[in-house]
């Protein structure tokens, strides 16, 4: 017989799960997916909040570079939506340091597999 390398004897045999049968990795997939896109929608509800402050506070990004240190780039960025560069955290930094009178409110609600998946962000008036 043939000796198998550490690599083809793992391979040969089938993974075994920790998980229960009902809780297969296609379904961890879709709570990673729906996880992504509620993030997504945090971030672009916080960027656009910064927006709306630069604009009613500062005028201009010129104006909130030379007060604030933040770049012209990353406001530009913002603006056209690009924010994949920026964690919800680092948003959130750059919200306060905009606008230190802004309220931020962040909910995490853990739901079993039953019940009905509701989004619980908005944006507070």
């Amino acid at each position: 017989m043939k000796p198998q390398s550490a690599a083809a004897k793992l391979s040969a045999h089938p993974r075994r799960s920790a998980f229960k049968p009902d809780h297969s990795p296609s379904s961890e997939a879709d709570t990673f997916e729906r996880w992504a896109v509620d993030l997504d929608q945090s971030r672009k509800l916080v960027a656009a909040q910064i927006i709306d402050s630069v604009r009613s506070k500062w005028g201009t990004a010129v104006a909130l570079q030379a007060a604030t240190g933040i770049s012209q780039t990353e406001i530009s960025r913002l603006r056209h939506g690009k924010f994949e560069r920026f964690s919800l955290e680092r948003l959130v930094r750059l919200l306060r340091i905009v606008d230190p009178e802004v309220e931020i409110k962040l909910q995490v609600t853990v739901m079993r597999k039953s019940q009905p998946r509701t989004s619980k962000i908005r944006q507070v008036p």
